[in-house]
């Protein structure tokens, strides 16, 4: 038996907790750099009118750097701008989802951010984009279940092809829920099923018109290029066993909500409010699949299965129908530890972050291009740099062109870019090859460098880097050209 005064001591140490843990992620730029590297393709396409990827490339499909580029322009500020849009993507989580059952909102929303720190929820991430996307198709659907409403099919369709290009990820999340939504006896309609697939046609055509105005294979290279990259990122077979265990892992954290709701929900498919029950659940089960897919042990990705069964556990606590306390333990206990990680690498993170001028290397680039030799993108984000090599993530170059990489750069630098962003001492430390090294030491001068060292570590970090200036005009050999896969 827990004493009174410990009860109470416990319950403060916790608000702390949260309300320290939320805070921690509203001083940071970023707390996971992927929302950033969106941005700054968003940037590209909206300011300098230029489709992905003429910019800079990422796997990801065109939605997801449309839906960050307008974000940015929404707001504008830097500290705290994907915890914001984390918070606002939740609520509306939230509120759409009162479509599939009766529940407090407030519950759902804390136990999606509090309990979601396990995969990092508020670092704004494209998951809670694609499980808003996700509802309001879900939502959609069913209101024209119960209304007759055709048209409400055709919206949902259009919305399914602009979440898929969020995160093509969507598509297997949204294939079991879709299915019984359309599929069911007595809601299946023919109709329904085409006119929902004519919607996503439309979608797609629509999302992808300014491809086909520029024309030239232009929709083509967009393609080939992620095809090209996905080939060659898939994880390795020691990334892919530590995905399937992590995820198993985090599945048997909401094990304990699936068993209470078989238990309070049963599953009928000849009885309509059954069928209405089992949605959350389908939607779980078919989301597990999606977090397998990249081969990556990224715990974010596991945010598709936790928004339904946050959902779950707050429907199970409004019907009095919890699971024992012991058996969610593991999960709150994991959501302690796992905010005070968040809030420890958020704190490390303002620390770097605060010892690199960003002004400064902005003031002394301008709107000139900079050639990105395996640092860290933060640079980018942070001084609004414009990259000149498409290739701009770190690891990029490596992955395309492996071990001719270097050739890739000595290429780039041929051309001649005023302004050259590499490894703080990179040639010292071996992080670039000695060919790039001679080159940077014959052509171009150190205007800015800065060591950011590891807190527990006396090397420099990602966020360290070297800032490098065209000194003069040169006669360039004629490159060999190594163009992109």
């Amino acid at each position: 038996m827990v004493s009174p005064r410990l009860a109470a001591g416990l319950k403060y140490f916790l608000i702390g907790l949260v309300v320290v843990y939320t805070l921690s992620y509203c001083v940071v730029p970023f707390s996971d750099g992927d929302p950033a590297y969106y941005v700054l393709i968003g940037r590209g396409l909206l300011r300098d009118h230029l489709l992905p990827y003429d910019y800079a490339f990422d796997h990801k499909p065109f939605g997801v750097y449309l839906f960050y580029g307008l974000w940015d322009k929404i707001a504008p500020f830097t500290p705290g701008k994907f915890t914001l849009l984390a918070v606002l993507l939740s609520g509306a989580f939230v509120t759409i989802s009162r479509a599939f059952g009766v529940f407090n909102r407030t519950v759902a929303f804390v136990i999606l951010t509090v309990g979601g720190a396990i995969f990092d929820v508020l670092s704004g991430n494209t998951e809670l984009v694609l499980v808003v996307g996700e509802t309001l198709i879900l939502a959609l659907m069913l209101k024209g279940i119960e209304t007759h409403k055709t048209a409400l099919f055709f919206l949902a369709g259009c919305l399914a092809a602009l979440t898929v290009n969020v995160n093509y990820l969507a598509g297997v999340c949204l294939l079991g829920p879709m299915a019984l939504l359309l599929f069911s006896p007595r809601w299946f309609r023919l109709s329904r099923c085409v006119v929902t697939g004519l919607g996503g046609v439309v979608g797609l055509i629509v999302l992808f018109l300014p491809y086909l105005i520029v024309g030239h294979g232009a929709l083509q290279t967009y393609f080939s290029m992620q095809r090209s990259f996905l080939h060659m990122y898939g994880g390795a077979l020691s990334d892919r066993l530590q995905c399937v265990f992590w995820m198993t892992f985090y599945l048997g954290l909401m094990l304990p909500i699936i068993l209470g709701w078989i238990r309070h929900f049963p599953f009928d498919l000849a009885d309509e409010a059954s069928r209405r029950s089992m949605i959350l659940p389908v939607w779980l089960a078919s989301s597990f699949p999606a977090t397998l897919l990249s081969g990556h042990p990224y715990q974010h990705y596991f945010i598709l299965c936790f928004a339904p069964a946050s959902l779950m556990l707050a429907i199970l606590f409004r019907e009095d129908a919890l699971p024992p306390r012991l058996a969610l333990l593991p999960l709150w206990v994991s959501s302690v530890f796992f905010m005070g990680t968040a809030v420890k690498r958020n704190v490390t993170v303002a620390l770097y972050t605060s010892r690199v001028d960003y002004a400064e290397i902005a003031r002394q680039v301008g709107h000139a291009k900079v050639l990105d030799i395996r640092t860290f993108h933060a640079v980018f984000y942070l001084s609004d740099l414009k990259p000149f090599d498409v290739y701009l993530f770190s690891d990029h170059i490596d992955i395309f062109f492996r071990q001719n990489a270097w050739k890739r750069y000595m290429q780039d630098l041929r051309q001649q870019p005023l302004y050259v962003v590499a490894p703080y001492m990179g040639c010292e430390r071996h992080a670039v090859e000695a060919p790039v090294c001679r080159w940077l030491q014959d052509h171009y001068t150190l205007t800015y460098a800065v060591n950011v060292r590891h807190i527990h570590k006396n090397r420099p970090n990602k966020f360290s880097l070297s800032l490098y200036k065209l000194r003069s005009q040169i006669e360039p050999d004629a490159p060999k050209l190594l163009p992109g896969p």
